[in-house]
């Protein structure tokens, strides 16, 4: 069901904040002038989730919306899988995903990511009924992943002799998980944070950091509009928005890697800890 969020609309010329040149609707490259139509996972909190009415709402989303704001655009959702999302920028059915996605060596040779949103650790949930506590100690139990999700490679790299299974999205594995129909879910690091307070017959049973950022993808020939959604991502960083957004999802600073790319966000961190 798609769900449209007005964030502004103009008519006529557009301005495009931060760049300080006069533009049209199309000159993003969207088949819908005016109109991003943007893939979301309605089940990876915070990055991404659906509210009690089901309309979007996390930090991706926030995002999003404030781009689009800038932008003069307004934003289509579209709750789908990752997988799905992924596949239909190739096809032109969406402008951009808008979610938590990891970027990885093989999702860039078919889409191309924005600039880093986030730096996370990958988690293993179980429930409180298991002791297990080591990536090593999974042989032979079963591990839920979310289909096309960057975790799918983390439990036979990781997780020697687990037997993986895939779910269409982090709901099914985590009501999975709780009736004990597997043993284990791998997930991000902040979408774990949210389950186990959501939840408390789950636990953290291990977490390993990752070796790529998250972000939001396009497709490969939509350059235009993911240059216009980076300078926006990066005023957002300059003028403390980002900032603000991410306090209001995050209990923790930003990890160095994340540092690394916006400095500025580094320093906003740090004032504020004075």
């Amino acid at each position: 069901m798609s769900i449209r969020t007005a964030v502004a609309v103009t008519a006529g010329a557009l301005v495009l904040s931060g760049c300080g040149s006069s533009t049209s609707d199309d000159a993003y490259g969207l088949p819908d002038p005016g109109v991003i139509h943007a893939a979301t996972d309605s089940s990876q909190p915070p990055f991404a989730y659906g509210d009690s009415s089901g309309k979007p709402i996390g930090f991706v989303i926030d995002v999003t919306d404030e781009v689009a704001k800038r932008l003069h655009l307004t934003v289509d959702y579209k709750a789908t899988s990752v997988a799905s999302s992924l596949a239909g920028l190739t096809t032109h059915q969406y402008d951009l995903a808008a979610s938590g996605l990891g970027v990885t060596a093989e999702r860039q040779k078919t889409v191309s990511f924005t600039k880093p949103l986030f730096w996370s650790t990958t988690a293993v949930l179980t429930t409180t009924r298991s002791t297990l506590s080591d990536l090593t100690a999974f042989g032979g139990r079963k591990v839920g992943v979310v289909t096309g999700t960057a975790q799918v490679a983390f439990v036979p790299a990781k997780m020697p002799g687990a037997s993986p299974v895939n779910f269409p999205n982090s709901n099914v594995a985590i009501s999975q998980l709780l009736n004990g129909s597997i043993d284990a879910f791998v997930v991000g690091g902040p979408d774990a944070e949210h389950f186990l307070k959501q939840y408390p017959a789950l636990r953290l049973a291990a977490s390993a950091p990752v070796d790529h950022p998250t972000s939001m993808a396009v497709a490969k020939d939509h350059a235009a509009l993911l240059d216009a959604v980076d300078k926006q991502i990066a005023a957002m960083v300059a003028d403390g928005t980002y900032a603000r957004l991410y306090r209001k999802y995050f209990t923790t600073a930003p990890l160095p890697q994340l540092v690394s790319a916006w400095p500025d966000l580094g320093r906003q961190f740090s004032e504020a800890a004075k």
